[in-house]
């Protein structure tokens, strides 16, 4: 679960320590507040959703604090938002609630797995992004997400989800075990630093990401630990995986993102191509 610097701060068990997973507690906030503003995706996104889902709804998968939703109910579109986490959708539902009427009842959220949920209808246009399927652990994970993303897919409807394509010195450059740390001056008796690392294991093509925080607010101080894994497909696989599917690839894109490397969307349409 923890590597170096982290698992040796974990073994001095001091006071006031707890463990989450990146998307729980104290690192539901922090991930909003580092990722939430990330907008590589969202032109894309918007145009599929334009050109699929101007009747229909948009379906996210792995949707978060609602960072693509937001987008797309500003926009017009009807869109519902499944997550694993509760802690994100609590995020995602207070950000909803400062929304205009108009903009807020175009949402839905709820909680669920991407790989097994039954929504009872079909969606135009379903998305996955964030590079969110690399949390997921086995190739069989993959395929289930397929056949469930195909199973709530309308004939002609797409989804679109993207991944980190293996580089492998890149990769170990941002991931050979790198610890980097931001601190946060919120006031005069509240303080917070955040030391992050990521440590990959090439061979099995999978990496760990560990977290430790400090927060000191009036005069108490909490320390939270957090890890999480993640799983890089190999694209070989990931392409195995849509031919044994009913989904076919109608488009591509590949982004260049700073501390990410090289990521590649991939469109998917379900039904015969023409």
């Amino acid at each position: 679960m923890y590597f170096g610097i982290f698992k040796e701060l974990r073994e001095l068990n001091m006071p006031n320590s707890q463990d989450f997973d990146l998307y729980e507690g104290y690192y539901s906030e922090f991930y909003e507040a580092v990722a939430g503003r990330t907008d590589y995706d969202i032109s894309l996104l918007i145009e599929q959703a334009r050109l699929k889902a101007s009747q229909g709804k948009v379906l996210e998968l792995a949707c978060g604090s609602g960072r693509i939703l937001m987008h797309l109910a500003n926009r017009g579109f009807h869109v519902v938002g499944l997550d694993l986490s509760e802690d994100m959708l609590t995020i995602c539902r207070k950000k909803q609630e400062q929304l205009p009427a108009r903009f807020r009842e175009r949402i839905e959220v709820q909680q669920g797995d991407m790989t097994q949920f039954d929504l009872g209808e079909k969606y135009p246009l379903i998305i996955l992004s964030a590079t969110s399927i690399s949390l997921l652990q086995k190739r069989e994970d993959l395929e289930r997400l397929l056949y469930t993303v195909s199973e709530h897919l309308e004939e002609g409807g797409r989804f679109i989800f993207d991944y980190v394509l293996s580089n492998q010195q890149h990769n170990q450059s941002l991931r050979g075990g790198r610890v980097n740390g931001i601190t946060l001056n919120i006031g005069a008796d509240h303080k917070q630093f955040v030391l992050m690392g990521e440590d990959e294991n090439l061979e099995a093509q999978s990496a760990v990401m560990n977290f430790y925080a400090e927060v000191i607010h009036q005069g108490d101080t909490q320390r939270f630990f957090g890890s999480t894994s993640k799983k890089f497909f190999a694209e070989e696989d990931i392409m195995d995986c849509i031919q044994a599917s009913v989904l076919q690839i109608v488009g591509t894109q590949t982004y260049q993102l700073e501390g990410e490397g090289n990521v590649r969307c991939l469109i998917l349409e379900k039904g015969v191509v023409s």
